[in-house]
């Protein structure tokens, strides 16, 4: 009880907010690759399915990791990591909204926003390792 009272256990220290960027990218990653793969696996054993509008779900999730790498800011105080954050949910954004007929382009900048938005994360987390705030366990 006195952790929360002092505020060290809310969102706003962020005791649970350095999880959120993971977690969105993640789920952002799930929404695209694992959903076109459980779709291809029904396909085989010849179920058809269509999800025509994953897209907004999949610019939602990445945006939520992008501004959780950017708020914790004060946590990492890493440029790097708010670069791939941008470069990231930016490459994601525009490849979801390319023409038809450019998909292999659009399949790259996907997997190029997606591999930009992992490496924010990672650098963040040795960002905060660094500054001694990733493994702090509170007693």
């Amino acid at each position: 009880m006195q952790n929360i009272v002092a505020g060290r256990g809310s969102l706003a220290s962020g005791g649970a907010r350095k999880w959120l960027a993971p977690v969105g990218t993640a789920m952002a990653m799930m929404a695209c690759y694992g959903v076109t793969g459980t779709i291809a696996i029904l396909s085989l054993i010849g179920v058809s399915v269509t999800l025509p509008y994953r897209a907004p779900y999949i610019i939602f999730f990445a945006a939520i990791a992008a501004v959780s790498l950017l708020g914790s800011y004060k946590q990492h105080r890493s440029r790097s990591v708010v670069l791939a954050a941008v470069v990231g949910l930016t490459l994601i954004v525009v490849s979801k909204f390319l023409a038809p007929g450019l998909k292999p382009v659009s399949v790259g900048m996907e997997a190029m926003g997606f591999l930009c938005m992992i490496a924010g994360n990672v650098l963040a987390w040795r960002a905060r390792k660094r500054n001694g705030v990733a493994c702090a366990i509170q007693r």
